[in-house]
């Protein structure tokens, strides 16, 4: 688990890309559709679970710092080895249908914004490669690419959403409410799908370098994270008004906003080109936790990166030749919002719990 192994601030930082990497596509539009200018207020509530739920999850890595126990084992000794490996199976349905979603939305992007059309398997087969490459040097690769790369891709999506402002109608956002709180909330559930950003951390917890502060560095970057998605949110409403739900890529509209278009072109392209870095990690982090549910549910560890198991992350990610989007969206993520809440918002609650127990019969054991 050396090559695993993570410091807590690294966390921190990997966890405030993700978020901003995967809500500024369609997500924006789809919220619109739902709840009109009233989306900030779902994304809102979207956020505080999620930051519940945090707390909660932090508050297991915490008690598992010495033990240093993965996902499984703690769930093996808990909740029993069936549960165990139900659970996981619903973990790697998620992270492929959010891959899936993921690779999608940008394979959009470049035909739509940058007017790049490619095959979906050569698009496909580089980011697979790459994952693996990932998988192959560990979990500690990606989180100092990351860091590496975080101060960039913050500046990028600063840039993209403070231009915008000086066009923003806030009047837009009036009433609030309109919607209706009941539809609000709702919405909220119903789209849970999308946010829960904090699932990897499952699947790195028994390699988290943990010092004293262990909520503070990953509550502020939560914090920055929500307040960056909620603003873009709030001006793409502002913004579009009742045409908000036409509008798929949320980023790429907004950027149209900056007032760069020139004789030299538009500079946005390359702010946007440096945020797409921050979609493409979390891409890598989903495949890289699918890859590790598939070792955990068969109770292997593999040395080197096994090629059934990436052939057959490799043959569901062609799923897109034959199913929409939304096709996805309205049949498999619906039906399957159930389980999924299952480990995205019940599971975190009792992680401290399982953790306590699981620590107990450790001890037990070695005694």
């Amino acid at each position: 688990m050396d090559k695993n192994r993570v410091k807590l601030d690294q966390l921190a930082l990997l966890y405030l890309l993700l978020i901003t990497g995967g809500k500024f596509l369609s997500l924006p539009s789809i919220l619109a559709g739902d709840v009109g200018h009233d989306s900030w207020l779902s994304m809102l509530f979207s956020f505080l679970w999620d930051g519940i739920c945090l707390c909660f999850l932090l508050w297991a890595i915490k008690l598992n710092s010495k033990a240093n126990m993965d996902i499984s084992a703690i769930l093996d000794k808990s909740v029993s080895k069936v549960v165990s490996k139900i659970l996981l199976a619903i973990f790697f349905v998620i992270f492929m249908l959010r891959t899936i979603i993921l690779m999608t939305s940008c394979y959009e992007m470049f035909s739509i914004t940058f007017d790049v059309s490619t095959n979906w398997i050569v698009y496909v087969l580089p980011v697979v490669i790459l994952a693996l490459f990932a998988i192959q040097k560990g979990f500690n690769a990606i989180a100092r690419t990351s860091q590496l790369l975080f101060g960039l891709i913050l500046l990028a999506v600063i840039a993209l959403l403070i231009p915008p402002l000086s066009d923003v109608e806030f009047t837009q956002l009036l009433p609030i409410g309109e919607a209706g709180w009941g539809k609000i909330l709702q919405t909220s559930y119903m789209r849970s799908f999308w946010f829960s950003d904090y699932m990897f951390m499952y699947f790195v917890m028994d390699g988290v370098k943990v010092k004293k502060r262990v909520f503070t560095p990953v509550l502020v970057c939560f914090g920055i994270g929500a307040v960056l998605t909620v603003l873009l949110n709030v001006i793409f409403v502002s913004l579009f008004g009742s045409f908000a739900p036409q509008f798929n890529m949320a980023m790429s509209k907004i950027g149209a906003f900056t007032g760069a278009n020139s004789s030299n072109g538009r500079w946005d392209w390359l702010t946007l080109a440096i945020w797409l870095l921050s979609v493409f990690i979390k891409i890598i982090v989903f495949i890289f936790c699918a890859y590790k549910c598939i070792e955990k549910i068969f109770d292997k560890n593999f040395t080197n990166v096994n090629w059934i198991v990436a052939l057959v992350i490799f043959a569901l990610l062609m799923i897109p030749m034959f199913v929409s989007t939304e096709q996805l969206l309205s049949t498999v993520i619906l039906w399957g919002i159930i389980p999924f809440t299952l480990v995205q918002y019940l599971l975190p609650l009792f992680m401290p719990l399982f953790t306590k127990v699981a620590l107990k019969k450790t001890e037990v054991k070695h005694e």
